[in-house]
């Protein structure tokens, strides 16, 4: 059932659990099913995410219609967001589309302007009883060898409670060393820029970067207030594994056969994401 991600964030992070979010490649019908069929066999709430780069060759209105369809097939909770929206204006085009969840992303920007910005989104979103995601310390990108090919920093805990001052947000990604993309090495993680946060505010918090992440340290993080783990680069890649595969078998002969296949095997690493972020059985 679509809903919003401002209750199933809030429960989440009152009963230390998060709630999984996974990049849908632009609205890829396979992952798409593949993420609320899992949620749907664990009693779990979802977030199908959308990035701007993903839908140009989709349209963003794909997505969010299949999105849409899809979530109405199951009886969890299945929320539809924008991730990272660059501008106002993309946060708003995919509000006008009927997202139920939007992320504004201005953390390359100044911090009076990222708050003047975020402010915007938030007044026309929560018009429309549609929660906001906003980010503050920049979270990195990794290129295909795992080196680093954007900024990124740990945001300083100051500076977040400013932010959080000069705008109140529903959620908040903190950039605390974390990185999209596989990890060529161990990430410096910076839990305790979270712990010091968390001890003058109750915003509930957003990881990004899971993929290659040690699972101990996205635990603990839930434990520190993160109530929506991020998850795109590995589904992405094992989607592309299982394709090879079904095509080695001589599925390729029926586009749907192969489809099916890797819609299944992909549905056992959702539930995976799903028991990691410790949200099975939270959807009543």
């Amino acid at each position: 059932m679509l809903t919003t991600t401002k209750e199933m964030l809030k429960r989440a992070r009152e009963e230390r659990y998060a709630v999984a979010a996974v990049n849908t490649q632009g609205g890829t019908y396979d992952i798409i099913r593949a993420v609320c069929m899992a949620a749907q066999e664990l009693r779990s709430p979802v977030i199908l995410a959308h990035y701007l780069s993903t839908g140009a060759y989709s349209g963003h209105d794909w997505f969010y219609e299949t999105a849409r369809w899809m979530a109405e097939k199951v009886d969890v909770p299945v929320a539809i967001h924008l991730d990272h929206g660059d501008t106002v204006e993309h946060c708003l085009e995919c509000l006008d589309l009927g997202f139920t969840s939007i992320m504004y992303d201005g953390s390359a920007l100044p911090l009076e302007e990222n708050a003047s910005n975020t402010n915007r989104v938030i007044a026309a979103c929560h018009g429309r009883g549609v929660p906001v995601e906003a980010e503050i310390g920049q979270i990195g990108r990794l290129d295909a060898d795992g080196n680093q090919a954007g900024s990124a920093h740990a945001a300083d805990p100051a500076q977040v409670l400013e932010y959080l001052r000069l705008c109140r947000p529903d959620f908040l990604a903190v950039g605390i060393g974390n990185a999209h993309g596989f990890y060529k090495a161990k990430p410096d993680i910076r839990l305790e820029v979270l712990e010091e946060i968390r001890r003058h505010t109750e915003i509930p918090f957003v990881l990004h970067g899971c993929t290659g992440m040690d699972e101990d340290m996205i635990r603990r993080a839930i434990g520190y207030g993160v109530a929506k783990i991020n998850f795109g680069t590995q589904v992405r890649h094992n989607y592309m594994t299982y394709l090879r595969e079904g095509c080695a078998m001589d599925l390729q002969d029926h586009a749907w056969k192969l489809s099916a296949y890797a819609e299944e095997r992909l549905r056992g690493d959702i539930r995976d994401i799903i028991r990691l972020a410790g949200s099975e059985g939270k959807a009543g």
